[in-house]
This record gives C-alpha cells, structure tokens and sequence, in this order.
C-alpha cells in the first residue's frame, strides 16, 4: 500500500524536477509511511518526525524520529499497521532518549523482541543527532548534494535546513496533494466504512432531535456516540447548527451555542463531522423541529433538485467549476434570491479540503479554476442554500469516483427530515 504511494510521490516530484521531498507534517507522513505517534494529539508546532523521500528509486527512503521512538515501529507491526520505511535516522527529543538509553536493571525484554529490535537496528543510519533538523540535514547531506532541489512541506524546515547546509529548496504542498487526491484501493476500503459509519451518526443524531431538548444535549450525545464508534469527533463541537437567535433568526451563523430547549420551528443543520481512522466525515443533512411549512419544503424541495442534477454531473473529465454552475437548473428560479445559494465541489481524505489546486486552495480561485474530475478520486458535493426568509437548506455527500461516474459514500436520505 505505501509502496504504491510512494511511486505515486515520485512522479509528482519527476513532473516538477525535483530530487525528493522531506514531509514533516503529520498528515503527509502518515499518508506515506503509516508512522503516526501519540504526540501527533499534542499538535506542536515543531515537528517530531519527518520522512525523506528522493526522486531516485535507487535511493531509501528514510523516516527520522526520535530514539526512542523506535520501539514504536515494532509496536505498531504487531498491532496490524505496519510502518513503511527503508531506512532510519534518529535524533534526541528532549532528553526522552537519553532516559530511555539508561540500563534498567529490572526490565528484561523477551528473545523474539530483541530479534525484531535488531532488525530494525540494522537499517539505522550512523549517530543519534541532537535534533530533527541537524537528523534532516545529515540525510540529505548522505544522499544528495546541496544543488539538489528538495520540496518541504514545512517550509520553516526547509528554511533551517538552507540556513544549515545550504540545500536548494521549495514547496511540496501541491506534489503532496497531487498525489493524494487518487485514492488508493485501501484508502477508498476505508472511506467506504467510514461512509457506513456516518450514516449511523446521522441517523443517531437524529434521533436525538426533539421539541425539549436542547442543542447543547445533542452535541454531546452524538459526540460520544461518534467516540464508541471509534471516530474522532472535530474538536469543540462535532456538529453544526443552522443559525442562532439573537432577536431575530441569523443563518449565516454556525457553531453558535444555543442553550435553551428547542420550541419548535428551528432549522438545524445536521454536519457530522470527524475523523475515522484518520479519514475524514462529511456528511450533511437539514432537520427541521416540528412541521416545516409548504413554503420551506418548496424551497428545501429546489435546493434538494439543483445538488442531485449537480451531483450527476460529477464523472471524470468534467471540471469542477462546470459540474458547480447552477445557473441553468430550473429549480434554481424559485430561491429567493438564488445568489445566496453556496455550491462547492473539494476532494475529500486525510483534510476536508484536499483538492489539487493551487496554493492558497481556499482562494477563490479554488472554486472558480476547479480542477478536472478523475477516477480514483473522493470528492465531496456541498450544496448550502442561506435563505434569510425562510431559512438555510443544506446538504452535502462524499462520492466515489469510477470510470464513467460517481457513487455516493453516504446513503441517508437527502429528503428533509422533520421531527417532533
């Protein structure tokens, strides 16, 4: 699986000529070597581990952790998610390693752990230097020469690394994304249970709804239910809710606490989101609190008719900005004014926003440009109506990309949900 990825990287980094790349982001370095550690959850701004990838197939490709991280490696074989690397580099973090390097007289590690410890030895490289990036430095001062140009996707790394040895630098954010935006067989498996997933967090999340019960109450229900089903809920709140009321209904307004009791009449919009084995859910639906009137379904019913026409444009070959023009879908009269109407097409994966285009990609240019569809790729359709007077309708689903069309990740049902 990693190996497939990596191939995938060094086209990326043959298109753009350069030698390789130095990931030192959680992301892209789990997305390319599987390593992950518990400090990930610290969110430093400093990097705990890097992996170098060259160009040149001839050439390791060397993840760079802590000393005393190596253990880990073995860990997380035995634990079914083995590691892919060819080479190690190490560095001191702290003085975590030089603890760990103290004898202990009362631990004694069992024969077939020492075997494994040793093999793993065996593909070291030289001495444990006193940080990541003089580790960095030294790996590419063995494998290539300072003209080389190396791509980072920290680019305080890479300044440091200049500053350091003097090695031709640059960006590997849009190599990292052109890479990643293919889904491999194992990556669309998992997005696939994740798909199962949310839509039992939906229809979990619904059932919570009712008249009496307050916002505050659903969100940490469903944020333990998200946890025993093994996702990562987003941190602060792993929903988002339609609007807030300050005197008068506001839309434009999202995660808005709301602490009173639902009374009916509220419009609630029903974003699950979270990570799944580091894969990201986005699933979203809209739920109004007791009977909606005629006048909403209408104009729920016209935002429901524009994202599934647009959603079936969605097959390889199509750009995104034409699969998002909705200027010319009937429905698109009766919004009132159709201008408030937000339609957007991003690759979803390890971020929500994981689309190959160019740097800034939340630009505007990111949904005007678009990008052209292709198989392989998960990509989600967010359809997002701000309707001041009557009040926001919103859905969004995660497709499959295949050879001639797309099929959708999550199966609940797009109708609007009313509950009592």
């Amino acid at each position: 699986m990693y190996a497939e990825k990596i191939i995938k990287i060094r086209a990326q980094l043959a298109s753009v000529g350069a030698a390789g790349a130095v990931l030192s982001t959680q992301d892209n370095i789990f997305y390319a070597s599987g390593f992950s550690s518990v400090m990930d959850g610290w969110h430093l701004v400093e990097p705990i581990a890097a992996l170098f990838i060259p160009t040149d197939s001839a050439l390791p490709v060397v993840l760079i952790l802590p000393e005393a991280s190596i253990i880990s490696l073995i860990v997380s074989e035995r634990g079914g998610h083995p590691v892919y690397f060819e080479r190690i580099a190490t560095f001191d973090m702290l003085n975590f390693c030089s603890t760990a390097r103290a004898e202990d007289a009362h631990l004694s590690l069992p024969k077939d752990l020492l075997a494994e410890l040793g093999q793993v030895m065996e593909r070291v490289d030289r001495q444990c230097k006193p940080d990541i990036i003089q580790s960095i430095a030294a790996t590419l001062s063995r494998y290539l020469s300072q003209d080389d140009q190396m791509l980072f996707d920290d680019l305080r790394v890479a300044a440091h690394i200049k500053a350091l040895i003097g090695q031709s630098i640059g960006d590997a954010l849009d190599v990292m994304f052109g890479a990643r935006v293919i889904k491999t067989a194992n990556e669309i498996a998992t997005l696939q249970e994740s798909g199962r997933i949310a839509d039992d967090i939906m229809t979990y999340t619904i059932s919570q709804l009712g008249i009496g019960t307050t916002w505050a109450e659903v969100e940490k229900s469903v944020a333990h239910f998200m946890i025993d089903c093994d996702v990562d809920p987003l941190p602060g709140s792993p929903m988002l809710f339609g609007g807030a009321y300050d005197l008068v209904f506001r839309p434009d307004l999202f995660r808005t606490p709301v602490s009173r009791p639902f009374q009916g009449g509220e419009i609630v919009i029903l974003e699950t989101q979270g990570r799944y084995k580091n894969f990201w859910i986005d699933i979203n639906r809209t739920a109004h609190i007791g009977p909606a009137s005629q006048a909403y379904r209408d104009q729920y019913s016209a935002v429901q008719e524009i994202f599934e026409t647009i959603s079936g444009r969605l097959k390889p070959g199509v750009n995104t900005s034409e699969i998002c023009n909705f200027q010319n879908i009937a429905a698109a009269k009766y919004l009132d004014p159709e201008e408030k109407l937000l339609v957007v097409a991003h690759s979803v994966g390890l971020v929500p926003l994981e689309s190959p285009v160019r740097y800034p990609g939340t630009g505007l240019h990111g949904a005007k440009e678009g990008f052209v569809v292709q198989p392989g790729m998960v990509i989600s359709i967010d359809c997002l109506y701000f309707g001041s007077r009557l009040g926001p309708s919103h859905m969004e689903n995660v497709f499959i990309v295949g050879d001639t069309g797309a099929e959708p990740l999550y199966q609940s049902t797009l109708d609007l949900v009313e509950v009592s």
